[in-house]
């Protein structure tokens, strides 16, 4: 029974050590209230800043990332005017950093999402330029975003879908390269030789030394038999060795 007790100890132990090492320190500074309060008070005085008249001013003492910094400033100021009203408020705290979003509803009828980023001490953020970190962004519905995505969408299939096209019109042209290749030059073709045969004389027959032959061998056939009479006697053929 002790063993049983000692073990269930031990792992109630090990969890209440892992859901306290498991914990995020809680920063002090980052009370939402006291966010809030910091984000609606800077982003007032940001439109409400004579961004044009700092330009004219320190045009000459500002380098170029921090000019064209404060001219971003202007433009962003001119189009949206003013913030008429906080629509939606949303925290992101961690024990080091904190960020605040607000969805507002701006002087020139459009809505904005304006975010704030704080660093550990509570205070807003700034560069090596000493600019505070925030940014503007023009606010998108889902419907909107759905849209962008779709357009995204079917323009990058298009795209592929043409350089596949491209690519096969390319090698359905392959066969006419070797053409244009050898274009301007001209096979030369060999004339066949035509070999003349000389053709056989052919061998006239001497019928008369024929006759006389016939005779002579129709007499010795004749002599050789003991007959004189050679008329049943017909020589059909001679056959010279």
């Amino acid at each position: 029974m002790k063993k049983k007790l000692c073990l269930i100890l031990c792992i109630m132990s090990c969890i209440l050590m892992m859901a306290g090492c498991s914990l995020t320190k809680t920063n002090k500074n980052f009370k939402k209230s006291t966010l809030n309060k910091q984000t609606e008070k800077f982003v007032s005085s940001w439109f409400s800043a004579d961004f044009k008249s700092t330009i004219d001013t320190y045009k000459d003492q500002m380098d170029d990332t921090m000019l064209a910094t404060y001219k971003s400033y202007l433009k962003m100021q001119k189009r949206y005017k003013s913030v008429e009203k906080v629509l939606k408020t949303e925290y992101t705290i961690s024990s080091d950093s904190a960020t605040v979003t607000e969805t507002v509803l701006c002087g020139n009828g459009e809505k904005a999402l304006i975010t704030v980023s704080f660093s550990e001490d509570g205070n807003i953020q700034t560069d090596d330029n000493g600019s505070y970190v925030f940014k503007i962004d023009e606010y998108k519905s889902l419907g909107q975003k759905m849209e962008k995505a779709g357009l995204n969408t079917v323009m990058s299939m298009a795209i592929v879908f043409v350089v596949l096209i491209f690519i096969a019109l390319c090698i359905s042209q392959f066969k006419h390269i070797s053409k244009l290749q050898n274009l301007g030059k001209k096979e030369e073709v060999a004339a066949p030789v035509v070999e003349t045969v000389a053709p056989v004389a052919a061998e006239e027959e001497n019928l008369v030394d024929d006759l006389e032959l016939v005779a002579v061998i129709t007499a010795a056939i004749a002599a050789a038999s003991q007959t004189e009479v050679t008329d049943g006697l017909v020589i059909r053929s001679i056959i010279r060795r």
